[in-house]
């Protein structure tokens, strides 16, 4: 068995999830859709074919530095990204044009390929407890066929922060306030934003220990760790009714 409980678990009554790289690998996606990007840009663009994939990369890094909203909308922060560098070589209309990348981008990002045992895992919970979502990227949820299974989403936006700010968690809880904090377990691969997050929610969390984090990345303990979606859904089904001790 591959799922171990490091902290006390305490019965739950509502899950949610992370999206990318937790219940699905988004790297090859991510690495497509920056491929096609870039040759859209050189293309369209050809004023901009000196900067490379790491030079885009890198604009959006210096800018998600110096702006803590644009950071947490990746949408936002790609339009501003692109239209930034268009305006620099001299593109008319710099903003409207990025808003065409972008939506080019999307096509791309979207193309996310999810395994049946997914589906089927969130179909068997999602039939004994609500199901939430509380994700940092800007994935279609409707495109890629998983919004049938969350009573509700939250992505970042204008006035919304992404994890590990609590904004979406607060949000989340404002959705069934009888709950209370610890009732709540935040399910995602990232150490920072979805472990630290759900710990300053005063939520449980489970790390997917699969995805592209070592244990050595985790700032402190998740209440449990798993590697597999399957034997977490079997496991929460039997642990979340146990009474507390």
């Amino acid at each position: 068995m591959s799922l171990r409980l490091y902290r006390r678990w305490r019965p739950i009554r509502a899950v949610s999830f992370d999206l990318d790289d937790t219940l699905y690998d988004n790297v090859p996606v991510m690495r497509r859709a920056e491929q096609a990007v870039h040759a859209y840009l050189v293309e369209h663009f050809p004023q901009t074919a000196h900067w490379t994939i790491a030079d885009w990369s890198a604009r959006r890094s210096a800018i998600m530095d110096r702006d803590a909203e644009l950071a947490s909308d990746m949408s936002a922060l790609r339009v501003a990204t692109v239209a930034e560098g268009l305006r620099e070589v001299g593109v008319a209309n710099a903003e409207r044009e990025a808003e065409a990348v972008l939506a080019e981008f999307l096509r791309h990002r979207n193309a996310v390929e999810i395994h049946p045992s997914t589906f089927a895992a969130l179909d068997k919970l999602s039939r004994h407890l609500p199901l939430y979502a509380l994700s940092n990227g800007n994935v279609s949820i409707p495109e890629i066929g998983l919004s049938r299974y969350f009573k509700k989403t939250w992505q970042p936006q204008t006035g919304r922060l992404g994890k590990p700010h609590l904004d979406m968690f607060h949000e989340a809880q404002a959705e069934q306030p009888e709950l209370l904090p610890h009732e709540w377990l935040h399910v995602g691969d990232s150490p920072t934003a979805d472990i630290l997050g759900a710990q300053r929610a005063g939520w449980q969390s489970a790390w997917f220990s699969g995805g592209l984090y070592q244990h050595h990345d985790l700032q402190i303990l998740p209440t449990l760790s798993y590697d597999h979606l399957s034997e977490l859904v079997d496991w929460i089904l039997v642990a979340y009714t146990v009474p507390d001790q």
